[in-house]
């Protein structure tokens, strides 16, 4: 077992992943009851989807958030390019109401590639912040990370550096390791153990590693742990990876972020083999 006991982390991923949903404005106690059984069914852990993995079945809003509800989720990470950074009070209003429609949470925001602009990076903060969300991730510049440190401050947000596999500055564990390590603890790691497992690295071996840094995660398998020649796609809990260690060890951290699945094994068809993975993930999470 781990450091902290199943239960305890249990209690304590419902009592956080409650509070918002407890305010009268934004859901009833159907809603309640509906994410604290998310919660206890994924052993504690806000698990969630990446809009971008839905993008070629479903590029609107309004049926994806549809499609992540019906497979019993209750989190989203949007891409930029799905709800993009806007100071538009009637377009969050109705992001906003589209969310608590479907009772789906926009803990995360993927941004991709962060630039070392100030002006943008402020206007993105506080996008962030109006819409309730707590993690940026993406890949920043030299230039963006002292830009970042003050943001992090300010806003209390925080920001998570997402590796990115072979040919990406941020390839190997060790290269956001040293990014980060200078700046704010706000400013932290989102592990995609799919691009891990294409570096050669060990998801559990870089859970370990990132510690209490460890703001996000994208879940997503390969057949193999290994650089070359490049593995193949599998489904979550199917793969060269080793789902209940990778749970276990993030129970070991106190990993409380959000836990986001992404996965291309089947982009035009994506249901059934996310149902399967989330069916394997809810097994190993709680084993």
């Amino acid at each position: 077992m781990t450091n902290i006991t199943r239960r305890h982390f249990l209690a304590s991923g419902v009592a956080a992943g409650a509070a918002w949903f407890a305010l009268p404005s934004r859901a009833d106690a159907d809603d309640q009851q509906a994410i604290e059984a998310s919660l206890a069914k994924f052993g504690g852990f806000q698990v969630g989807i990446q809009s971008n993995m839905l993008g070629a079945f479903s590029p609107e809003m309004e049926p994806m958030l549809g499609h992540v509800a019906d497979v019993g989720l209750h989190w989203i990470e949007f891409a930029h390019w799905h709800y993009a950074v806007t100071e538009d009070a009637d377009r969050i209003a109705q992001v906003q109401q589209l969310l608590s429609r479907h009772t789906i949470r926009m803990e995360a925001y993927f941004l991709g590639d962060i630039e070392g602009d100030a002006a943008a990076l402020r206007r993105t903060f506080q996008f962030a912040k109006t819409n309730g969300v707590s993690v940026l991730v993406g890949q920043p510049t030299v230039e963006a990370f002292p830009i970042l440190n003050r943001l992090v401050d300010e806003f209390d947000l925080k920001v998570a550096v997402h590796n990115y596999g072979p040919g990406h500055r941020f390839d190997r564990i060790d290269d956001i390791l040293k990014a980060v390590q200078p700046w704010d603890d706000r400013i932290g790691y989102c592990l995609d153990t799919g691009h891990a497992m294409r570096s050669g690295e060990s998801p559990v071996e870089a859970i370990r590693r990132m510690g209490g840094r460890l703001h996000g995660l994208h879940l997503r398998e390969h057949v193999a742990i290994q650089r070359d020649p490049q593995p193949a796609e599998a489904i979550i809990g199917e793969g060269g990876m080793d789902l209940p260690a990778v749970c276990r060890a993030l129970h070991a951290v106190q990993f409380s972020g959000p836990l986001t699945v992404e996965m291309y094994y089947q982009p035009k068809d994506p249901l059934p083999p996310l149902r399967r993975s989330l069916q394997n993930l809810a097994r190993a999470a709680t084993a």
